[in-house]
């Protein structure tokens, strides 16, 4: 096997850093579950709301995240919304508490059921503009069940910025199914994160498991890398 260290930072004892790197092309930024039945109530999951509230607040959630809107709207490049649609055929896998949770929880079918409809709008601290599109995906991965890939190859988007909450379920989930479809994903993890109950959870998922496959940075790093198209 190749002897890495010195190459790869971190090769050896995991303790990972951010490299030199740049977009290729232009970017998009892609906003996931931040919709009024998870980020603005918790109804579609069923988690305890006041720990995802708190935490959100606690770590600036939002904030982060429309700063790193209005750095994409300033350079005119895509912002995208995404929300899931939890239980859409009324049968979901009966092990796992994600599933447990939403079989109780969350409204049944599509988006011609209005409870599902409202719990799936962008929450309205985001600030979305009309022409900024929402993607609705099934299952727990956001090119499921959509035109979302369809979307990002018609305007030639090869690297994805990845945000949204939670960072150890959404949004783990997310970049190994954009990495599985060859997009490069940057993932800024001072704009997302977990409850208190998932904390340790999103800490394992940010410093170690996601950067198997993606790049793990901060906002202001994304920000300035920005700068430079």
């Amino acid at each position: 096997m190749a002897d890495l260290e010195g190459v790869i930072p971190g090769w050896t004892d995991g303790k990972w850093e951010v490299p030199e790197w740049s977009f290729d092309g232009k970017p998009a930024l892609i906003i996931n579950h931040m919709q009024k039945g998870i980020a603005g109530s918790g109804k579609f999951s069923g988690a305890p709301y006041a720990q995802e509230k708190k935490a959100m607040e606690e770590l600036n959630t939002i904030a982060m995240q429309r700063r790193l809107i209005a750095a994409f709207r300033e350079k005119k490049l895509p912002v995208i919304f995404v929300s899931v649609i939890p239980d859409p055929i009324n049968y979901l896998p009966k092990w796992g508490f994600i599933f447990e949770m939403s079989r109780l929880t969350a409204p049944k079918g599509y988006l011609n059921n209005p409870e599902l409809a409202d719990g799936c709008e962008i929450i309205p601290e985001m600030g979305r503009l009309p022409e900024e599109p929402v993607f609705y995906h099934t299952g727990h991965s956001p090119l499921t069940g959509n035109h979302l890939e369809e979307y990002l190859r018609q305007y030639c988007i090869r690297d994805i910025v990845l945000t949204g909450w939670t960072a150890h379920s959404t949004l783990y989930n997310s970049v190994l199914q954009f990495t599985n479809h060859w997009f490069s994903v940057v993932v800024p993890r001072d704009a997302t994160g977990a409850p208190e109950r998932d904390k340790d959870c999103a800490e394992i998922v940010l410093n170690k498991m996601m950067r198997m496959w993606c790049l793990v940075t901060t906002v202001d790093d994304v920000i300035a890398h920005l700068a430079h198209l």
